[in-house]
């Protein structure tokens, strides 16, 4: 896990764009995209009036290099920076349960369901 991976996963958070390079930089890799507050702010209420979810949830791919408790805060760190924590969205579209999920799901106690 490095800065810059959270900074890509941020990016892709904010945008639904993936980025690489900066450093872990996050605002150099946004303006080099021309994502400012404003940009961004407008994506989101589009995003979530069209019915879609903002944040974006992240790809696995990077999520799971980053940890979620991480990246949940960076993400609400972002929202309240750009005033945009607490905005209504609907939730994530189901998908399919990775290998570590499924494990879980099956890893009861003795008594459940008897």
């Amino acid at each position: 896990m490095s800065d810059a991976e959270l900074a890509e996963a941020l990016v892709w958070a904010l945008t639904g764009q993936r980025r690489e390079g900066g450093g872990g930089d996050v605002h150099a890799l946004l303006v080099e995209a021309g994502w400012d507050r404003a940009a961004i702010a407008g994506h989101a209420r589009a995003v979530t009036a069209g019915g879609g979810v903002w944040p974006h949830p992240v790809p696995d791919d990077l999520r799971l290099r980053i940890g979620s408790a991480r990246l949940l805060a960076a993400v609400q760190q972002a929202q309240v920076r750009l005033e945009l924590f607490g905005d209504e969205s609907a939730p994530a579209q189901p998908r399919a349960l990775n290998a570590d999920e499924r494990r879980l799901m099956q890893d009861v106690p003795p008594h459940h369901g008897s």
